[in-house]
């Protein structure tokens, strides 16, 4: 072991990954995420940056054989990956990890796990044992990293699909190293994708990193070879992107706590950084009968850097687009407070757009206090002040939004928010089936019957 680089003992950790030993929780939790992921995904399809991405793979479309979720449309396996990676997060509204580092959606290599097992043709213990371990290399990363760096969160990726991609394809050690070591070489995104008046690049970063991603484990599996230091080499990623950081933490034995249990599932399609702030203004919907009554809404957001970063970007302050309505606290808390209700549809017809929401946020004032800071960290606490135009006040004090790991969805409140998702794509028999499918899957159940079950 002394003398193998930290992507060979990598390689050996996904490889050694045992499937039998995920506790029940934990696999209850990975189906959990997976239902979610594929609802956010159908829910999706009308998106501009989905039909962007289609329209693009129709031209350059190769061997189909992946489905593309929601839709009877199949096309090659690296397509696949960019569309329905695409179709995951595109409204924002498929899952967070709050760590003590960076934080991100892990749920975003789905799209990896579910074209390459169908592919593959996994079975359904296989496919979740590539989840949970993704989720792991996710977190163990996303704990390492820093705050405000010039790397967005998607750049985790290009280490954590091939090593789910690698897995289903039961790729050996020495050929899956070299995938992981080509896919962390390559799968790099600026933050400044998710900086100022937001684009459809930010719903397309982390599809174009794992389809990238995908086809650098294609590469190794025909004889392509990597770089083996390229983690915790001079040059390599633990240098450049982690600031010189000790990555071994990647290779401790796989064991509960499993950072998947960390992971939230969001009620909102919004940034996750305002859950709170979303539920806290439906809420405070119903404490105002005529909103019009409301002088100022003052609103306290914990004190740390992510949220502080967010808030000094201006261009938030004034949203231009889709993008930078659903990460705009300033629209959020007014679309909630006035329509009482923060869904897809607050983001049609251009609804950030409109005079009553535009002159509405002018009265929000933000700031930031260090004492919610004690309920940190998987939330981001948010206490919202109403203050009438007779002086009186009601507050909404919202520690855990709904979804967060305190405040959990029941499987009944998942299964509702799936099927809200999945009904404009899925008939409520095919519905039943992927529920279903997803609730019972283990080494009996085929991955194909999944993707078949999504077709409408």
């Amino acid at each position: 072991m002394k003398n193998e680089s930290l992507i060979e003992q990598l390689a050996d950790w996904v490889v050694s990954f045992d499937a039998g030993k995920i506790p029940p929780d934990v696999a209850a939790q990975a189906k959990h995420l997976l239902l979610d992921t594929l609802g956010c995904a159908l829910a999706a399809h009308n998106e501009d940056a989905f039909q962007a991405a289609s329209a693009t793979i129709n031209e350059i479309d190769g061997a189909a054989h992946c489905t593309v979720i929601g839709s009877n449309e199949r096309t090659s396996l690296p397509n696949a990956v960019l569309l329905n990676g695409a179709l995951i997060r595109s409204l924002d509204l498929n899952d967070i990890y709050m760590g003590p580092g960076q934080t991100g959606h892990p749920s975003d290599t789905l799209a990896v796990a579910l074209s390459v097992a169908e592919s593959e043709r996994s079975t359904g213990e296989e496919l979740l044992a590539a989840i949970v371990l993704g989720y792991e290399i996710y977190g163990r990363l996303a704990d390492l990293a820093e705050h405000g760096t010039a790397w967005d969160y998607v750049t985790l990726s290009g280490l954590v699909a091939p090593a789910m991609a690698g897995r289903l394809m039961k790729m050996n050690r020495a050929v899956l190293a070299h995938a992981l070591a080509i896919g962390v070489a390559q799968g790099h995104t600026l933050a400044g994708v998710r900086s100022g008046q937001l684009s459809g690049a930010k719903n397309l970063a982390n599809a174009l990193n794992t389809s990238r991603a995908l086809l650098a484990t294609l590469l190794a599996k025909h004889g392509v070879t990597g770089p083996m230091q390229i983690l915790d080499g001079p040059r390599g990623f633990a240098a450049a992107v982690y600031g010189g950081a000790d990555l071994t933490a990647l290779v401790r034995p796989a064991a509960p706590p499993f950072r998947i249990m960390d992971t939230s599932i969001k009620a909102f399609p919004c940034v996750g950084t305002a859950q709170t702030i979303a539920a806290a203004a439906v809420q405070a919907h119903g404490l105002a009968q005529n909103p019009a009554e409301i002088a100022t809404v003052k609103i306290r957001l914990a004190d740390v850097p992510l949220v502080k970063r967010q808030l000094q970007d201006d261009e938030r302050r004034h949203p231009r687009t889709r993008e930078t309505a659903d990460h705009s606290f300033y629209y959020l808390a007014a679309a909630g407070i006035l329509d009482g209700d923060i869904s897809v549809d607050s983001f049609k017809r251009r609804r950030w757009r409109d005079d009553d929401l535009t002159a509405f946020m002018q009265r929000i004032e933000i700031s930031t206090d260090a004492g919610l800071n004690e309920h940190l960290p998987g939330t981001f606490p948010c206490v919202m002040e109403l203050i009438f135009g007779s002086g009186s006040k009601k507050t909404v004090e919202m520690i855990h939004a709904p979804g967060s790991l305190k405040k959990r969805m029941t499987q009944s409140q998942l299964e509702g928010k799936f099927r809200q998702n999945a009904a404009a794509r899925l008939s409520a028999t095919k519905q039943d089936q992927v529920i279903q499918w997803v609730t019972s899957c283990g080494p009996a159940s085929q991955v194909t019957a999944l993707m078949e079950s999504l077709r409408p």
